[in-house]
């Protein structure tokens, strides 16, 4: 049986709170046959994106950061993060260009 990576359906960001200089955010997806959300807080460092994942849900269910390996996510230096590569760049590009954009 060979191994077919996990595809993501679908990726939903959405903007909680804007602060000055940091968002509140939660998005939706859908990874493999998992339907989750999440929610978390991203900022602008000096060269890169930074953000961590602070609530998740899967099913329906609140998950464990243990559980929520299923999902890619992993704890990385102690702040959960998405360990599969596609999520955490959509991640990423969304928190810079919804802080790029004062409006």
């Amino acid at each position: 049986m060979k191994f077919v990576p996990e595809t993501i359906g679908f990726f939903d960001f959405n903007v909680i709170k804007h602060h000055q200089d940091y968002l509140h955010f939660s998005i939706t997806f859908s990874f493999g046959k998992h339907y989750c959300e999440v929610t978390g807080m991203g900022w602008l460092g000096k060269k890169k994106v930074h953000y961590y994942i602070s609530g998740i849900v899967m099913d329906k269910k609140y998950a464990s950061f243990e559980e929520a390996k299923a999902v890619g996510i992993a704890v990385v230096q102690d702040s959960a993060v998405f360990e599969f590569l596609q999520l955490d760049n959509l991640t990423k590009t969304y928190i810079k260009a919804k802080l790029s954009n004062k409006s």
